[in-house]
């Protein structure tokens, strides 16, 4: 594996995103680049831990339980981006339940010559908390969480042709050190 020495940029990671959720405005073929309009997207592990100090022990310890992943987004209203169309409409129209898959892609982390690089899949729920509003004169603002759904599996994704692999038991053991 032939990894960068040098410190990673947050546009080297992708986000490729399908959603599962269709409005009628909206179909998707195949999973499209999230990007246009959106101006963060920063994760958030959110580890639940719990603390105790035993009766033989000097010093107290904290153990991890288990992850509560988050993405905070945020943006303006786009509407000639799909997916950034969808989150506004979503937020619009008060929809409850919508999910997408993500495919986060580090192109700085290729697997073969093929466009194919290292990648993990979530799956989200969408909490709109500003469906596109903001101060007179000024552009249209989106805002909001996306809640994961279970767990990361890790994988590959190649951009030419929009497929997520899963990694195989040997391959998760390499991706996970």
């Amino acid at each position: 594996m032939n990894l960068p020495k040098r410190e990673i940029k947050v546009e080297e990671n992708l986000h490729y995103v399908e959603p599962i959720t269709e409005l009628m405005d909206l179909t998707f073929t195949k999973p499209t680049l999230a990007g246009d309009g959106l101006t963060d997207w920063t994760q958030s592990s959110n580890p639940d831990t719990s603390e105790g100090q035993y009766i033989h022990e000097k010093t107290k310890h904290n153990d991890l339980n288990r992850y509560a992943p988050q993405v905070s987004y945020s943006g303006v209203a786009y509407p000639g981006d799909d997916f950034n169309y969808w989150l506004y409409l979503i937020g619009k129209r008060e929809v409850i339940g919508a999910r997408f898959n993500e495919f986060e892609v580090e192109t700085w982390n290729p697997v073969g010559s093929d466009k194919t690089y290292t990648a993990y899949k979530r799956t989200y729920d969408v909490q709109p908390s500003n469906p596109g509003s903001g101060a007179g004169g000024e552009k249209l603002a989106i805002e909001g969480t996306f809640s994961q759904v279970g767990s990361v599996i890790a994988g590959t994704y190649n951009i030419a042709t929009g497929t997520f692999t899963e990694a195989t038991a040997a391959a998760k053991a390499v991706l996970s050190k």
